[in-house]
């Protein structure tokens, strides 16, 4: 965990020295940003394989009419 503080640490560096972020905050900032970024690209990867693969649920009248009835058994116990 030390050495991924001390990349991070040198990353803000970086990015501050050479004018990309104008202090460490906004450094901070963006590499906030591309991480959440690229966790909501693998989501999205992982949900279009689901979705090549069949594994996936139609929200149609049918699964909406189900699911209020599972809800309502479930409400009723």
């Amino acid at each position: 965990m030390v050495a991924l503080a001390q990349t991070i640490d040198h990353l803000i560096e970086e990015q501050v020295n050479d004018g990309s972020a104008h202090s460490e905050i906004e450094a901070e900032q963006m590499i906030i940003s591309v991480l959440a970024e690229r966790v909501i690209d693998r989501k999205i990867a992982e949900s279009q394989e689901q979705v090549r693969n069949g594994q996936y649920s139609e929200f149609n009248d049918e699964f909406m009419t189900n699911l209020l009835a599972q809800a309502k058994t479930r409400h009723s116990v």
